[in-house]
């Protein structure tokens, strides 16, 4: 349960689940509101950009950790970081569009979901790392190679590490959002100009 995809695809599963049997309600808060399923879609594009980014890593570093996985493995890895989110995508462009959205999203309370998590899950891998080495590990138990806080990828200081961190995951999933705040008004306008059409 370490893994950031892991955990992503768990909520993505309960969402998916609630979303499905509530699909005829209109609400204006809560999971099924279009506005969580940006969170949701957030959290997926960073599943999938992350896995990719990691796996042009491993094939430019002739690192062979892919190399060393089973039949199953790679299996629910091709289904979880890449056919989940794919599908999750289609479905986001046939589902939103219902409302106009403010490119100014820190207003609303989507966007901080999205921090309040991955923060979260930040301060969760350091200290899950930091009690493995407690408990006579060797090395720190880090799911990803950037946050092997033993190991760092810039700098010694663990601090302004994860300050780097913090600043550029902001920076990422404000520009995830501001695309589909932009993909949501995209398809409101197709959406618009249909039902003009009709009516005429």
């Amino acid at each position: 349960m370490s893994f950031f995809s892991v955990q992503v695809n768990i909520m993505t599963i309960v969402w998916l689940i609630i979303y499905v049997i509530n699909f005829d309600k209109k609400e204006k808060h809560g999971i099924i509101t279009d506005r969580f399923r940006m969170v949701i879609m957030n959290l997926n594009m960073l599943v999938f950009l992350i896995f990719w980014m990691g796996v042009v890593y491993y094939v430019k570093s002739g690192e062979d950790s892919i190399a060393n996985y089973g039949t199953n493995q790679i299996i629910c890895t091709i289904v979880t970081h890449l056919i989940c989110p794919i599908l999750l995508f289609i479905i986001y462009q046939f589902s939103m569009g219902n409302e106009r959205y403010e490119y100014n999203f820190y207003k609303k309370w989507d966007i901080y979901i999205v921090f309040i998590y991955a923060a979260s899950y930040l301060a969760y891998v350091y200290i899950r790392g930091e009690l493995y080495l407690q408990n006579g590990g060797v090395t720190g138990w880090y799911p990803y190679p950037f946050v092997d806080f033993q190991n760092l990828f810039i700098g010694n200081s663990v601090w302004l590490y994860v300050l780097y961190l913090i600043i550029t995951f902001f920076v990422w999933f404000s520009l995830q959002h501001l695309w589909l705040v932009y993909n949501n008004n995209l398809i409101q306008s197709i959406k618009y100009k249909r039902f003009v059409l009709s009516i005429i």
